[in-house]
């Protein structure tokens, strides 16, 4: 069974993982829980899901929308900017 600290965290994790103060790491999940609300998931104040607090930090697959593909997001992007990767040259 998971327990509530293992599944959300809060903003004491937030402050620290960010290297920001107290009243920033309450703005963001503030943020994210309204982000999780328009969409119609349950929240609770003062704490974020911990794996769309990761999906949102460290850009990790989006277990809430898997339709929504980050692969692809970062493809637009690189053609936005005019971005070509250069072939591997084998070498024997």
């Amino acid at each position: 069974m998971i327990t509530t600290k293992e599944a959300f965290i809060d903003a004491k994790e937030v402050s620290q993982i960010l290297g920001v103060g107290m009243t920033k790491a309450y703005a963001v999940i503030k943020a994210y829980n309204a982000e999780l609300d328009a969409r119609g998931y349950y929240t609770m104040r003062g704490k974020c899901p911990r794996k769309y607090f990761e999906q949102k930090i460290y850009g990790y697959a989006d277990y809430y929308n898997p339709g929504d593909d980050l692969t692809r997001k970062a493809g637009m992007v690189a053609e936005e900017c005019g971005y070509q990767a250069k072939e591997k040259v084998q070498s024997d």
